[in-house]
């Protein structure tokens, strides 16, 4: 009725117009919001709870020679835990195989069980271990456990005292584990005997003094508060949730770390080899003093970083940091504050200035091109054309990357301390269109370009016509064919035993195999062959892509203020090119 009138109003040409124009214009709007972070956002939240993918992988383990276990190895004999794994179903009995594998094989004994009642299992080990424990740990097992900074904490406890410590961790529709609400308890032997006294499951708690547990990470927050976009780092969020709302930030005030939650599979063996392996080189970590009334004396030990000072006066390295606008302050705030404050200079590229003209806008250049990722190669000759001009004479070397990369400049120096500035090379990971052509090196991870690199590409490259003049293009592959014809020699990153330092892809999908196969796009392009499992990466990685920017507090912190309690990361001598007096 009211459109017949509305016909009757407008006349039928008119009125068909507006409707067509209606139609098209709907299809318009269907079409952006298919395309948008809007529709992403609202896939999130309809999608059912995410299911961890728990299989048989086998990542392997290896040994870092030069560290020093010494104060860990003590602990170990005079702190004694024994671990249960209490498991309800098949998705915890496969978990409980991993857990044996990484964190658990740290642990004095392990036990795992399976009968209806978890207090029956404390009792039986009460009644049998005794004589050989000190504490028990029973933990969920989508907790990762830091055994070395559990006995820290509990080296200044008598195990005499009737005591045990707990955390809460609630169960989150998408926190991508921990299907239900979980407690993980440590008790003392004297607290496993009050259970074999007490009369029924109820009463032996109330009889026990509870100890702090803030590093233990409860967590029990409003569901709101938590980015369900971002559910599949969940386990960053107590991390996160702690670091902003209690004021402490990342740095070496905050306590350290016992229990990490809502680790699924793929992340523990992360957490593995960013605890174990993973370092910064010449960067010695210390570790605070056992309390005066632990069970042995452990004075304070400082960071020793000698070596880091020095090659980061002898190996300049200029970061050059592409960003979008929309990017800007979340992201770049973030790299000032973890691993760009590692650079000798830092300059960030994007298409406009900040607003806030307070946040770095000294080291912010707004270039004059099209932004967007098909204009990234124009993009990437403004850049390197502005440093040529204001900047070559202040690095050795200029490293290229993204905000979306986590890099570790010190292993970078580390890779180049045997190379020149006057050298026409540059690193990044090697790669080759389809194994046929000439070789470049994956944008993701970012490259790093000589001082002699750079000069040649300006002046002979981009003024010279030899690179490819248009705006459009692919970056990292007109960068490789440009710097082919100009005679810079595409160098070999891989470390001594072949491992990668350049991730052109996330550190899971390196390090766990099952995540990606033989299929996916990355091995049509690496040039090397890619080693699956540990042995994929070196310990000396130089930088990580696809690295959330918040993830990039946690990794700073693991690497530069936190280590396991007793273990003093160590490294290989410098080799050939040594730096004087060290």
């Amino acid at each position: 009725m009211l459109l017949e009138r509305l016909k009757r109003i407008l006349g039928p040409t008119l009125f068909s117009f507006l409707t067509w124009a209606l139609i098209v214009f709907a299809f318009v709007e269907f079409y952006l919001f298919i395309f948008s972070s809007t529709r992403i956002a609202v896939q999130n939240y309809l999608l059912p709870p995410y299911k961890e993918n728990i299989r048989d992988v086998n990542v392997g383990n290896r040994n870092e020679m030069w560290d020093n276990h010494s104060i860990a190895n003590e602990l170990y004999h005079k702190v004694r835990i024994h671990c249960l794994l209490h498991l309800t179903n098949d998705r915890e009995r496969l978990k409980a195989k991993h857990i044996q594998k990484t964190w658990g094989t740290r642990c004095n004994r392990m036990y795992i069980s399976e009968v209806s009642n978890v207090n029956k299992a404390y009792r039986r080990i009460a009644r049998t271990q005794y004589e050989d424990l000190d504490w028990l740990l029973h933990v969920h097992v989508d907790s990762y456990v830091i055994m070395e900074n559990l006995r820290y904490k509990l080296a200044s406890y008598r195990p005499e005292r009737m005591i045990y410590f707990s955390a809460s961790h609630a169960a989150y529709p998408y926190a991508h584990v921990s299907l239900k609400d979980t407690t993980d308890y440590i008790f003392s032997r004297s607290a496993l005997q009050e259970m074999l006294r007490a009369s029924n499951d109820d009463d032996y708690l109330a009889n026990m003094e509870q100890g702090p547990n803030e590093q233990l990470f409860p967590f029990e927050v409003p569901a709101e508060i938590l980015p369900f976009t971002l559910r599949r780092y969940f386990w960053n969020w107590p991390f996160i949730y702690r670091a902003v709302y209690s004021g402490q930030g990342f740095n070496s005030n905050m306590e350290m770390p016992i229990i990490l939650p809502y680790v699924d599979l793929d992340q523990i063996y992360v957490l593995e080899f960013m605890l174990y392996h993973l370092r910064p080189y010449g960067h010695v970590n210390g570790m605070p003093a056992l309390p005066a009334e632990s069970v042995m004396q452990q004075p304070a030990l400082p960071v020793k970083d000698k070596v880091k000072i020095r090659l980061y006066r002898e190996v300049r390295i200029l970061c050059m940091v592409f960003s979008y606008p929309h990017k800007y302050e979340q992201v770049v705030r973030t790299l000032r504050k973890t691993w760009a404050r590692h650079c000798n200079k830092l300059i960030v590229f994007s298409t406009q200035m900040p607003k806030h003209q307070g946040f770095g806008a000294a080291d912010t250049i707004a270039l004059n091109v099209t932004e967007g990722y098909n204009h990234l190669w124009g993009k990437t000759k403004a850049a390197f054309r502005h440093v040529y001009t204001h900047h070559l004479h202040e690095a050795d070397w200029f490293y290229k990357v993204d905000d979306d990369t986590y890099a570790i400049l010190e292993n970078m120096r580390f890779m180049l301390i045997n190379h020149h500035a006057d050298e026409p090379i540059y690193f990044g990971c090697n790669f080759q269109a389809e194994h046929r052509g000439p070789t470049y090196m994956s944008g993701g991870a970012g490259y790093v370009l000589s001082n002699e690199a750079v000069r040649r590409l300006v002046e002979n490259g981009i003024y010279g016509s030899q690179c490819n003049p248009d705006s459009i293009g692919t970056e990292d592959y007109e960068m490789g064919v440009c710097l082919n014809k100009l005679n810079v020699t595409a160098g070999d990153s891989r470390d001594k035993f072949n491992r990668y330092r350049f991730l052109p892809v996330g550190l899971p999908k390196m390090l766990v195999p099952g995540i990606i196969d033989k299929q996916f796009w990355l091995y049509h392009y690496v040039y090397f062959v890619l080693k699956e499992g540990i042995e994929c990466c070196s310990s000396y990685i130089i930088a990580i892509h696809y690295v959330v920017y918040y993830q990039m507090y946690i990794f700073e912190y693991f690497l530069y203020q936190m280590r396991p309690y007793g273990i003093i990361l160590g490294h290989e001598p410098l080799a050939n090119r040594s730096l004087n007096g060290i």
